[in-house]
């Protein structure tokens, strides 16, 4: 039995979906992450880990609009590494437009961070990410092999 309840009941009002708590009605709430209406087949998808080799590591995530909604990023070096994003379909790191970076805290026992992004950032061209040694948008400064880690999570 459901224990909806109808607004402005006498005028023909909308129908709402509530809880009956101890014999009172308390409406029923649905969270919403990313875009709207997006169904459980959508649910943030995670890449392949990307594993850093001896490049700023420019790798097209996907190659048409999307939305990012989550960033896991490990650093395995001493040094802050930068995890750049960039809303295009290609990418060179130094000469693409960035959009952001990102530090990576750096620790020889991984240092990083987890990034939950509840309405996702969208990404009207594509989703492209580098890794330099550098935040500044021109910086080129290659990270080395095996030092950082990231996972995202996008649809």
């Amino acid at each position: 039995m459901a224990d909806n309840f109808v607004a402005n009941a006498g005028s023909g009002g909308s129908t709402f979906a509530a809880e009956d708590i101890g014999g009172a009605l308390h409406p029923r709430i649905k969270l919403s992450y990313g875009m709207a209406d997006v169904t459980p087949a959508d649910a943030w998808t995670p890449t392949t880990m990307l594993i850093s080799g001896a490049s700023t590591n420019g790798t097209v995530i996907k190659a048409s609009p999307g939305t990012l909604g989550f960033i896991y990023a490990l650093n395995k070096n001493a040094a802050i590494r930068y995890l750049k994003l960039y809303n295009s379909t290609t990418v060179t790191v130094g000469s693409t437009t960035q959009l952001a970076a990102l530090a990576i805290p750096g620790s020889t026992t991984g240092g990083g961070f987890v990034l939950a992004i509840p309405g996702g950032i969208a990404f009207s061209t594509g989703i492209c990410i580098g890794l330099t040694t550098g935040s500044a948008s021109g910086d080129s400064g290659a990270v080395a092999a095996d030092e950082i880690y990231v996972w995202l999570g996008y649809i």
